[in-house]
């Protein structure tokens, strides 16, 4: 293939704009440059580009200026996922919309993607020869895409990879090869996050290049001080550089959610489950995260990552295996895996997102709940319930249910958190009702969270949706994990297993209660 000549030293640039996530992932640990949109113009002086993954297409981050410079280049490109699909022929953004909500992409691949769901962890085999390595060669990464239906629209334009995915717009669907990556001379997409962290992948990057041992190193040595900088570039920080408000600068210090957790510190945590979808977790979720001082680590019970994917934007921190808690088979890592990594990890906070509504799916099989996960991972846990359809009296019955449910169960349940408050007066009065029986109820206003790009599952814009969340103080402390250093001890392991008793147990015990 006829690349452009090395320079003396190499220069892999990694697009940093409104939208991305340029550290959702280790891109092999290859980006030495951060472009930006201080220094469009260097694009042509790079031996690479890579354009990481994010809400590029939704929030509409490429300006005539960029996409001038992109289209002028004429060295390697590599998009992931939407960096994948800005390099398009068009993309349909319309899940959930009776028609197409067509983006134009630059037309450098042609390729047109529509609307197809999918959150596995996949191995992906290579289809052709190209500087990634030679037909049937494969790897691991993961997927994590609304819009990831990819139609290739003329044949100059290959396959570049194929995933073995398991489930597709939520649904069990087997063991199901789908194009994943394509390619056209030097521009190469891949709906596979993690592809360039594969040691053979990178290898062969190496040896297309000429890259000898020596500029390994001087990669690295760049790579390592600009993923420093990247992260020194969040939207909490610049949140907080921005304002006059000293206290805010001071909880966001960008430095301490670097600094790893001290023998002096005690870790943190709590779940957020709810009394069902569209209850605002992944809303709460993204403003809690934001208000937090220390190194943070996000997570989700089942396998839909993209809910924490907004705090993930919000502290740019990547996405691993832990990121996503199995319910049953689904999901990525179980909870005994997940104890494990909280207990032997460095972050001082670790906030976990629930699936749907708490007891969504408890009767279905062992450990298909929210619920039960949340008892064994016996995280705290606030229960959220939304205002805005039984109004707020309504959602406090509902959750006070919820809550006496979860304790009969054994939950370490700490609160309720009402949203979408309309009416605080009215709230108010709920909120006593919880002071009188020693019960925390929290209280957060509306938010205009309707319009499309603000939407998750559906078309979410990271920028707007993390700022609008960034708005929000919950007012909630985060609670101690008392349990934590404990949870290995293993006479408790062997009496959790053998005092087990399933949802339909705890919900028949629940029902003769109130008789």
């Amino acid at each position: 293939m006829n690349y452009k000549m090395k320079m003396i030293i190499m220069e892999i640039g990694i697009l940093d704009i409104k939208g991305s996530l340029p550290c959702f992932e280790s891109f092999g640990n290859l980006p030495t440059k951060i472009i930006d949109e201080n220094n469009f113009s260097e694009i042509k002086d790079l031996n690479m580009l890579i354009i990481p993954g994010g809400s590029l297409v939704e929030s509409g981050s490429l300006n005539e200026n960029l996409k001038k410079h992109i289209l002028e280049y004429d060295g390697i490109i590599v998009g992931i996922c939407s960096g994948f699909q800005i390099l398009s022929e068009k993309i349909d953004v319309g899940r959930k919309s009776p028609v197409p909500i067509i983006k134009e992409g630059l037309g450098l691949l042609n390729v047109e993607f529509s609307p197809l769901i999918c959150t596995d962890r996949v191995e992906f085999e290579l289809k052709n020869e190209s500087i990634f390595g030679k037909p049937h060669d494969v790897g691991n990464g993961f997927h994590c895409h609304t819009y990831g239906n990819i139609k290739i629209t003329n044949k100059k334009t290959k396959e570049l990879c194929t995933s073995k995915i398991k489930k597709l717009n939520y649904k069990i669907v087997g063991d199901v090869d789908i194009i994943s990556g394509v390619y056209y001379k030097n521009i190469f997409g891949t709906m596979v996050h993690g592809f360039l962290d594969n040691k053979n992948i990178k290898e062969n990057i190496f040896n297309s290049l000429n890259i000898d041992e020596n500029e390994k190193e001087l990669i690295l040595k760049k790579n390592n001080d600009i993923t420093h900088r990247l992260k020194a570039k969040s939207i909490i920080n610049t949140n907080a550089n921005n304002t006059n408000d000293t206290n805010t600068t001071n909880i966001n210090n960008r430095s301490s959610f670097q600094s790893p957790l001290k023998e002096s510190d005690e870790k943190k945590g709590l779940i957020l489950l709810a009394t069902g979808s569209e209850s605002g977790k992944t809303f709460l979720t993204t403003s809690i995260v934001s208000k937090l001082d220390k190194k943070t680590f996000v997570a989700k019970i089942g396998p839909d990552v993209r809910d924490i994917v907004p705090s993930l934007y919000m502290l740019r921190e990547p996405m691993l295996k832990y990121s996503s808690i199995k319910i049953a088979d689904r999901g990525w890592c179980d909870a005994e895996e997940f104890l494990k990594f909280v207990k032997d990890s460095d972050y001082t906070y670790y906030i976990i997102e629930g699936v749907m509504g708490a007891f969504t799916g408890a009767l279905n099989k062992k450990n298909y709940s929210g619920a039960e996960i949340s008892k064994t991972l016996k995280f705290p846990v606030y229960i959220v319930a939304s205002c805005s359809k039984s109004g707020i009296e309504g959602a406090f019955v509902e959750s006070f249910g919820y809550y006496t449910l979860l304790k009969e169960m054994g939950v370490n349940v700490k609160g309720i958190i009402l949203n979408k408050v309309y009416n605080f007066e009215v709230f108010e009065k709920v909120k006593k009702i919880g002071n009188e029986i020693g019960l925390s109820i929290l209280g957060v206003g509306k938010a205009n969270m309707n319009k499309r790009g603000l939407m998750p599952e559906v078309e979410i814009d990271y920028e707007n949706f993390c700022k609008n969340a960034m708005n929000i103080d919950i007012g909630l402390e985060i609670p101690k994990l008392e349990t934590i250093n404990k949870r290995y001890d293993n006479t408790n392991k062997n009496n959790n297993k053998n005092n087990y008793k399933d949802f339909e147990y705890y919900l028949k015990k629940w029902v003769n209660h109130l008789k």
